[in-house]
């Protein structure tokens, strides 16, 4: 007895120590992926022509070589699903039958409409007449010389019986010319990066490292619509910035950007997001599986503790009216 109590004492430790996992995912089915009907049409075994148009941005007229720039990607007239998600991917041209991630061709995502790092985000879309931007905030590659960009959408529709993904790409690549990167240029350095979200009602201190950069000026904004503030900035004097963000009461988006300059130059980067949101938790499998596997032995450490005593107690009683019955004979065999 005292050993299963031993394991029974194990068990329930390690059914308390095997607990879910806090995380805050970044969206459903955002990833790094290429753009092929084998990867895409993950609703069904075929797909369907989109009926979407795809126009694709940049935030500015010059490109140069390491530069962090913005790339923003419009699509409307898409039928929607009753969910409303829609996935688009940020590409080069398809070949072969393939858009390969932006990334391949030596672009970084700084951060993805999602506030990940993803070249394929996915977002619910409200009305398919107005339609829905996605923009990626990324750096430019750091070769010279005229690349291509392209963008696909990938969505279902209602009703859509069959479960069709409906997909196509932009059909007009935008074409950008590199140049190479003025010298004294003000810019942000290649290894920092940003803050993508917070809790509500928290402040956020943003660091800053630059490059070739006397002055600083900060804006944010809430939501895209709200009007622009100043930030306060500071600086230790060695390239390195910091400012404080106010926080929201609710779960909602801030929107900043930097205005960096010497006296040359001015550049100013894209705006970033910042958004709030609640904790929220998700069970990681791996925990949920040991947790039920801890537990089933639990149960089954409980059944044979109880079969044991059950079993004892029975033969306690066949004992004991074995021992009545011997009793009675000897009285029916003694009347004195």
């Amino acid at each position: 007895m005292r050993i299963s109590r031993i394991v029974l004492v194990m068990l329930c430790t390690l059914t308390l120590m095997v607990s879910p996992s806090l995380a805050k995912p970044g969206g459903q089915g955002d990833a790094d992926r290429d753009f092929s009907c084998a990867d895409s049409c993950h609703v069904g075994e075929s797909g369907g022509q989109s009926s979407a148009t795809i126009e694709i941005e940049l935030d500015r007229d010059r490109v140069f070589a390491g530069q962090v720039i913005s790339i923003s990607v419009k699509v409307d007239n898409m039928q929607l699903s009753k969910k409303g998600l829609v996935g688009v991917f940020l590409m080069s041209p398809v070949s072969n039958g393939v858009g390969k991630s932006i990334t391949d061709s030596g672009w970084t995502v700084i951060q993805d409409p999602n506030g990940g790092s993803n070249n394929f985000v996915e977002k619910p879309v409200l009305s398919s007449s107005q339609g829905a931007t996605f923009t990626w905030i990324v750096r430019v590659p750091s070769e010279i010389g005229s690349v291509s960009i392209d963008a696909a959408i990938h969505h279902g529709a209602d009703p859509n019986p069959d479960e069709i993904a409906f997909q196509a790409t932009s059909g007009q690549p935008l074409s950008v010319e590199i140049e190479s990167m003025p010298d004294d240029l003000p810019r942000l350095s290649p290894e920092w990066e940003p803050i993508s979200s917070r809790l509500i009602g928290e402040l956020s201190t943003i660091e800053l490292e630059t490059i070739d950069v006397e002055t600083v000026e900060v804006e944010w904004r809430f939501e895209e619509s709200g009007s622009i503030q100043h930030a306060e900035v500071s600086s230790d004097g060695s390239g390195r910035w910091s400012f404080l963000l106010p926080a929201t009461t609710g779960e909602a988006n801030l929107s900043w950007r930097v205005k960096l300059s010497n006296p040359a130059l001015e550049e100013t980067t894209p705006w970033f997001t910042l958004s709030s949101n609640d904790p929220s938790y998700d069970i990681d499998e791996f925990a949920l599986f040991m947790q039920a596997f801890a537990f089933g032995l639990l149960v089954a450490a409980m059944a044979i503790a109880l079969q044991r005593r059950t079993f004892s107690s029975s033969s306690e009683l066949a004992q004991l009216a074995s021992t009545i019955t011997e009793l009675d004979s000897q009285e029916e065999s003694n009347p004195f």
